[in-house]
């Protein structure tokens, strides 16, 4: 279910036991409300009814505890203890905020912008 892409783009602290059954756990639960029936996605004037069912705040929590995540893992790439040796590539976290340090985009690169690359990458 689960790429290899994703994984060879992070350090080996998200593939191990405790964070990588995290990770999963976050991405299932995502992916499953992709899949969910929402009656506000077909019958926007019944989406009441997604409050009432718990869809809405189900939805809310698994985008939610996936963004704080993903905020963790930026966090760890931008803690200054954290070694980057020559020898050990880069990845694409590594490159966002390489790219965001630089300033050359036309527009200012987030924190939210990396995160949302994070997904798509994640959950595409």
């Amino acid at each position: 279910m689960y790429g290899i892409l994703p994984w060879a783009n992070l350090s080996t602290r998200y593939g191990s036991d405790d964070e990588g059954s995290k990770c999963h756990r976050l991405l299932s639960e995502a992916q499953a409300m992709f899949t969910t029936f929402f009656f506000s996605d077909y019958f926007p004037s019944v989406g009441w009814l997604d409050k009432l069912t718990g869809q809405s705040s189900r939805l809310e929590k698994a985008f939610k505890d996936l963004d704080a995540f993903f905020e963790e893992i930026i966090n760890d790439h931008l803690h200054p203890n954290r070694l980057q040796t020559e020898e050990q590539e880069q990845d694409i976290i590594d490159v966002l905020l390489h790219l965001k340090k630089e300033g050359t985009f036309a527009f200012d690169l987030s924190l939210d912008n990396i995160k949302a690359v994070l997904m798509v990458i994640f959950l595409g």
